[in-house]
């Protein structure tokens, strides 16, 4: 089947399974050029070259969260009554928006903790583009599901000011049908993901222990195959949750 007539989900998939490998055997130093096979296609069922643009600066980004975007906004959404099939035609338009404003907020926040924070301490690992070891006295196994959210309430730690645009990501805003919170970047295309503000996230993120933990893995989630359950990664440790 030719590239040009696959649905934007597919094109999706097929750049973000190639892009994870190469990151996960080479790390950030693992580049793709705009004319990559996987990526060419991507970005032309996008019209404006300002998309482009964007789209070429996140999704090459090694903490862009490739994998949870797939699960979720490109994820079909199996619930107890209903399925969502996110091939349907009617949808498509809408996944490729959803794409270009979780980009737009991923590079938004990146350019934030640069500016405001301190890039190095901000969260459970250094964002400097280099491999360092994740922390292993935890029990969070980094799998994102917690962060599968419309929204939080933007409550900061005593003494934090977000960035206006923060509080309304926080609550759900990033973009219009958010199923994913945008502060939760990817390590280097591997199964783990972090919160990119986790000295600084919000209450109820400060809140949620092992115990709310494991209720939200048995409860599973709206995105995954039809009669699937959701997997669980393996453990990194126990301890503090990342």
């Amino acid at each position: 089947m030719a590239l040009a007539s696959l649905h934007v989900k597919d094109l999706f998939r097929r750049f973000a399974g190639g892009r994870q490998k190469a990151l996960r055997a080479g790390g950030a130093s693992a580049d793709l050029s705009p004319g990559d096979a996987s990526l060419k296609p991507l970005l032309a069922w996008f019209r404006k070259e300002e998309e482009h643009s964007l789209l070429l600066q996140a999704l090459l980004d090694p903490y862009f969260p490739l994998g949870m975007v797939e699960r979720t906004i490109f994820g079909d959404a199996d619930g107890m009554r209903f399925f969502i099939n996110k091939r349907r035609p009617e949808l498509e338009r809408h996944l490729g928006e959803e794409l270009v404003r979780t980009a737009r907020a991923f590079l938004r926040i990146r350019m934030d903790i640069e500016r405001l924070f301190d890039p190095g301490t901000i969260t459970c690992v250094p964002m400097d583009g280099k491999r360092h070891p994740l922390p292993t006295d935890q029990w969070c196994t980094l799998c994102g599901i917690c962060c599968e959210i419309g929204g939080v309430p933007p409550e900061p730690p005593a003494g934090i000011r977000y960035p206006e645009h923060w509080y309304i990501y926080l609550a759900g805003g990033a973009v219009e049908n958010q199923q994913l919170c945008p502060f939760l970047f990817q390590y280097f295309g591997e199964a783990w993901s972090f919160c990119a503000v986790h000295t600084i996230k919000p209450a109820a993120c400060r809140h949620f222990d092992e115990e709310a933990c494991r209720t939200r893995l048995q409860e599973g989630g709206l995105h995954r195959e039809p009669g699937r359950k959701s997997k669980v990664r393996p453990s990194l440790g126990a301890g503090r949750r990342v």
